[in-house]
């Protein structure tokens, strides 16, 4: 079993803050085991965390581990000699693993040079690390963004000698391994090499390195090692950047400076040339934020995300349903009246047992607005979605429930609820009525006796009448949203595109998300319920007290656009 280690960086810069936020509610790979390396301050909900003294003890894919290295004298924002010797304790232990074999790819946060320097006065930085500690010769430092990739020919030297190294063999022995690593990662990579002078040299004019750079791709192209270029960088990023999978600058700023502009926090660091994998954000300590909750973990997540294609490489990271809608899904769901579904919630659990639940679970609870309106009533609820960034924006709720990373079809704790909900018709994402059956097994398990299941559906008078041949575009200058669905009347699936653009530096960035709903006819739920454990109680409207159970289904299907059906365990028929 493959394992990933996660670096915390300086104990007091924002990698700890960013290391508990990214493994939150993380979909981690199941053939995968992750392992915390340094600082860290876990939640007390989301994925489990178990503290080790050494990687061999992390065997569980089920577990997030955790090997404590810190001090806990040093405060967030509050950098020195003891962060920089935390922080570099941390990467070595961390490479000792890895050169042991123990560990297979690291993801690393952010570390001072300047506090590490005070007791390393060697150190350079996590490539230099790596590559020392490997003795690894010959290492290129890479960035992968949305909009273009990017590797080092040099890294972090001082401008004034990166000429100095631009010499024949450097450059066959450098571009050999940028072309072989890249071809590991892309199939027929095309690649560019930007100029080191201005406008390539002009011939020789302003210095001859561009015409050296020139005939060693001649030379590498006689190899099959296909490298176009060299081209002036001034003019490249505006007009050709996006026709090559690969750019390669000439040193550090040269490619960095763009990169950064428009893939901010979404690119990653990779490091080539090493035994291992290595992935980094492509952001600093920043410690003028550290301790206040506000640093992203974006960068981080897509770090971690390459390292797994990188150790899997048939491993798809593909962005989920509600990944990128989430942070318009209040916005779009504001016409909701939560109060009244969370009192009609209570009002069927009181009438059927004279008081409040004990314990309730959300099932698919998005940013959790009836579980927050739950707990304010001063009830225990748990809540779990499969969507990591919709909780993310549930756990900034002033009444957040504790809540957890996983699909409505997750196994439940036997007899651990009395009210299980699952609304806004997230089961009609059950396609298959198979599923449906799962479903409902899972919640008889999960439900202590005379427990209640509450759940709604999307009929097919709401798919006609607010889906069906629908187009919308929110537009609000920085962000557009274009929303279309449609229902294929053969199947009975409503499917909905969702197109985001989205302001990213001088760029607008695209996203698309495609959510799929089986549009259901009362008669089928009923005869699921049927087959299941559980009984049917009730069948409502959210704005009408009469239960509808015994009314005709095809009305129920033709007239209601929402039906609630409650369902209780071991109830007495």
């Amino acid at each position: 079993m493959k394992k990933i280690a996660i670096t915390s960086g300086d104990p007091a810069g924002i990698g700890p803050e960013i290391v508990a936020k990214a493994c939150r509610f993380y979909h981690f790979q199941s053939n995968l085991i992750y392992i915390i390396y340094g600082k860290l301050i876990p939640f007390k909900d989301g994925n489990t965390i178990k503290v080790i003294k050494n990687a061999d003890e992390a065997q569980d894919t089920k577990l997030l581990y955790w090997l404590k290295i810190d001090n806990e004298e040093i405060k967030p924002g509050q950098p020195g000699k003891n962060s920089g010797k935390i922080a570099l304790q941390i990467l070595q232990k961390c490479a000792e693993d890895l050169n042991n074999k123990k560990i297979h790819a690291v993801v690393t946060c952010p570390v001072s040079k300047h506090e590490i320097r005070k007791s390393a006065p060697d150190f350079i930085g996590h490539t230099e690390f790596f590559a020392r500690s490997s003795n690894s010769a010959n290492v290129i430092m890479s960035f992968w963004g949305p909009f273009f990739n990017l590797a080092l020919l040099t890294t972090h030297l001082p401008v004034c000698e990166v000429s100095e190294v631009i010499t024949r063999t450097n450059l066959i022995r450098k571009l050999k391994l940028i072309y072989k690593s890249a071809e590991k990662l892309l199939k027929n990579p095309e690649i560019a090499m930007l100029a080191l002078n201005p406008h390539a040299g002009e011939k020789g004019a302003f210095g001859s390195e561009d015409e050296l750079i020139a005939s060693v791709l001649q030379e590498l192209e006689k190899t099959n090692i296909h490298i176009a270029g060299p081209f002036p960088s001034d003019t490249f990023f505006s007009s050709r950047a996006t026709e090559y999978d690969l750019v390669i600058s000439a040193y550090h700023d040269q490619g960095l400076i763009p990169f950064k502009m428009i893939s901010s926090e979404n690119g990653v660091n990779v490091t080539l040339g090493l035994p291992y994998v290595r992935t980094s954000v492509d952001h600093g300590t920043a410690f003028d934020i550290a301790g206040l909750n506000i640093a992203s973990e974006q960068s981080l997540i897509k770090a971690i995300e390459m390292a797994e294609k990188l150790i899997l490489p048939k491993v798809e990271i593909q962005a989920g349903t509600y990944s990128l809608f989430a942070k318009y899904y209040d916005q779009y769901m504001g016409h909701v009246e939560y109060e009244n579904w969370a009192k009609f919630l209570l009002q069927q659990y009181n009438k059927k047992n004279r008081k409040n639940p004990r314990n309730i679970l959300e099932l698919a609870c998005g940013t959790a607005n009836i579980s927050s309106l739950l707990v304010k009533s001063k009830l225990k609820v748990d809540a779990s979605d499969i969507s990591p960034e919709m909780l993310k924006i549930a756990a900034q709720k002033p009444f957040a429930p504790k809540l957890y990373c996983k699909d409505m079809l997750s196994p439940i704790k036997k007899e651990s609820y009395d009210l299980v909900i699952l609304l806004f018709d997230s089961i009609n994402y059950l396609t298959k009525k198979a599923q449906i059956s799962r479903l409902f097994s899972n919640v008889a398990q999960g439900l202590r006796d005379h427990g209640l299941f509450i759940f709604d559906i999307s009929t097919i008078n709401n798919c006609k009448e607010n889906f069906d041949g629908f187009i919308n575009l929110e537009d609000n200058k920085s962000q557009y949203l274009i929303h279309q669905s449609e229902l294929n009347y053969d199947d009975m699936i409503q499917t909905t595109y969702l197109t985001f653009f989205e302001m990213n530096g001088f760029l607008y960035k695209r996203g698309d998300e495609i959510h799929k709903q089986k549009i259901y006819k009362t008669k089928e739920i009923v005869a699921s319920i049927k087959k299941s454990p559980l009984k049917l109680k009730g069948i409502f409207a959210i704005d009408n007290t009469e239960n509808l159970i015994n009314q005709d289904t095809d009305y129920l299907d033709r007239d209601i656009p929402r039906l609630f059906f409650v369902l209780e365990k071991d109830a007495v028929q």
